[in-house]
Formats: C-alpha cells, sequence, structure tokens
C-alpha cells in the first residue's frame, strides 16, 4: 500500500500534470524554492485573514499569445470562513496531442487563514479525477489527501505540516496583507503539491514591483463578433518569486494574481469575463460542462496584466 501510494498511477499523474501546467497550479509549484524567511505566526496569520476581500477575477490563458483557455478566481467571506474557488478551462498543447481540461478548486479557511479543507475536481480527456484533503484536528494538524477516479481505488496519503498550508493562489495572501508590501519582504508557508500529492515549504519573497494595465470592460467588435478591450486602468503590481524560480508570478496589493508566465511560453493575466471566457465561448463550440463554474459570472473584471515600460 505505501509502494501505492508513493507511485501514483500513469493515469493520475497525467491529469494532475495537465492541471499543473495550467494557470493557477502552475503559480503555486512556481514559488516553491526555498529561501530563509519569516515563518506566518498565528497573529500575523489572523491579521491578514480579517483584511481579506471578498472579490473575483477573471484570467486570459494563452501560449505564445494564443488564447488556450481561460479561468477564473473567487474569494469569498463570512463572519468565520473564507472561500477560495478556482476553475480553469482550456485546450492545453500537450506534445502532439491537445489536452481538453476542466478543472475546479473550492479551499476553505478560517478567517485566521488556516487551512480546513479543500477538493480538486478535474475533467482531463474522458475520466474525471478528484483530490480532498482534510485538516484534522489535533495537536499535529494532520493533512490528510485522497485521490480517486473511476478506474481504481482511492489512493490516500498524510503528512504533518510544520507551517501554515495554502493552495497555491491563496499563498501570496499573508505576506501582502499583513503590512504594507515592501521590497525584500518574506514570509514562509507550506504549499499543496497536487503532483506528490503532499505540502511542500516555500519561502515567498516580494522581489521587485511595477505598474500593469489592466483592461476593466469590454465590447462587442460588430466585424469581428467577439469582445474587445474597452477601458483600462492602472494597477501596482509585486512579483513574488526568486532567481530559481521556474515562473515569474506578480499580484496587487491583496495577494491576488495579476499575471504569471513560464519558459514554456504559456501566461496567465487578468483581464475582464468577456475578453476570456467569452471570447473562448465565440472561439469554441459549447459543450455539456462537467465541472461547475463558480457562482459569480458577470462581475466586471479587471486585468490584461503588461507592466508599463
Amino acid at each position: 500500500m505505501d509502494q501505492q501510494r508513493d507511485q501514483p498511477d500513469a493515469v493520475v499523474n497525467r491529469k494532475v500534470i495537465g492541471i499543473t501546467v495550467v494557470a493557477l497550479w502552475l503559480i503555486g509549484l512556481g514559488l516553491l524554492y526555498k529561501r530563509n524567511g519569516t515563518h506566518a505566526p498565528e497573529q500575523t496569520l489572523a491579521e491578514a485573514g480579517m483584511h481579506v476581500s471578498p472579490d473575483t477575477y477573471y484570467y486570459l490563458l494563452q501560449q505564445s499569445g494564443v488564447q488556450i483557455g481561460a479561468a477564473s478566481s473567487t474569494v469569498d467571506t463570512t463572519k468565520d470562513r473564507i472561500l477560495s474557488v478556482d476553475f480553469v478551462r482550456g485546450a492545453i498543447p500537450v506534445g502532439n496531442t491537445v489536452l481538453k481540461l476542466e478543472a475546479r478548486s473550492e479551499a476553505r479557511f478560517t478567517r485566521g487563514l488556516r487551512l480546513r479543507d479543500f477538493v480538486i475536481r478535474a475533467v482531463a480527456g474522458p475520466t474525471p479525477f478528484t483530490l480532498r484533503g482534510v485538516v484534522q484536528e489535533g495537536e499535529d494538524k494532520t493533512l490528510r489527501v485522497t485521490a480517486t477516479n473511476d478506474k481504481g481505488k482511492p489512493i490516500t496519503q498524510e503528512s504533518v505540516p510544520q507551517l501554515p498550508v495554502f493552495v497555491p493562489t491563496m499563498a501570496p495572501l499573508p505576506l501582502m496583507l499583513k503590512a504594507q508590501p515592501k521590497i525584500g519582504d518574506s514570509i514562509s508557508v507550506a504549499i499543496f503539491n497536487p503532483i506528490s500529492r503532499t505540502v511542500q515549504p516555500a519561502t515567498l519573497r516580494i522581489e521587485s514591483d511595477s505598474l500593469f494595465l489592466v483592461p476593466d470592460s469590454a465590447s462587442l467588435d460588430s466585424a469581428t463578433g467577439k469582445w474587445v478591450k474597452f477601458r483600462q486602468t492602472s494597477i501596482r503590481g509585486w512579483r513574488i518569486g526568486g532567481k530559481n524560480a521556474p515562473v515569474t508570478v506578480w499580484v496587487d496589493a491583496s495577494g491576488r494574481l495579476l499575471a504569471a508566465s513560464e519558459p514554456g511560453g504559456i501566461s496567465l493575466s487578468r483581464t475582464t469575463f468577456e475578453l476570456s471566457f467569452g471570447n473562448w465561448k465565440i472561439d469554441h463550440s459549447p459543450k455539456a460542462d462537467t465541472v461547475a463554474m463558480p457562482g459569480k459570472t458577470a462581475l466586471p473584471a479587471k486585468s490584461k496584466s503588461t507592466p508599463k515600460t
């Protein structure tokens, strides 16, 4: 059983790699590099958690300038909980084939930014795939992660993280919300890695800042029948990472993603709903959804992330 846990089946690996190459999961793995930093104490997390604001952002997923998908990231709050929902839909080139993918990640935190549980559901090809994680109560705060699909028995792994655990898109929040962000600030957390189904220590560091031009509205072009940028605004972004980080990640002052890119040419940039999901729907024949999209759909999102020069 232990050997099976250490060597996930090929079907599971292909789906998870498909997810991690894409959008929001790629970003988190790009932050997994070790440097000295300040651990996130309970008080820091609690203060940051109280500054988390609900909002939904939409993203354009591209490869070498061509749209290959769309994504959204929602944070919602209640008196006692913070809910993070990420969704991605795309057709991702993998070698000589195209991997059609839909994936949805939902994670629940306390208002003190302590992870309670998460679920990642994905369809990559004909087989659905699910990862469920639960932080068990107790002194050790064990994280139990179970992977399931319709072709095999569930595979479960357990770990005892020494640092606060985050899903990738939530990891920068305690760094950016604990105080006025400045270059050189760093914080150590643990990020869930969907390939190994474990958590890995990561030190997040603010490397630089820049102004980004971000679309905040779109109009329908009667000539092409597609949505085009109508108006844009400027947003200050901070680059999170280091010299050896495999991807470049930019976040806004609240820790939410502005843009990300990797050496293979895949990039993710904040934009409007119309420019992401709207144009994707226009370019692709509608198909029955296998993974539900987040409930919020028509908020005026911001974002194509292009630094001013």
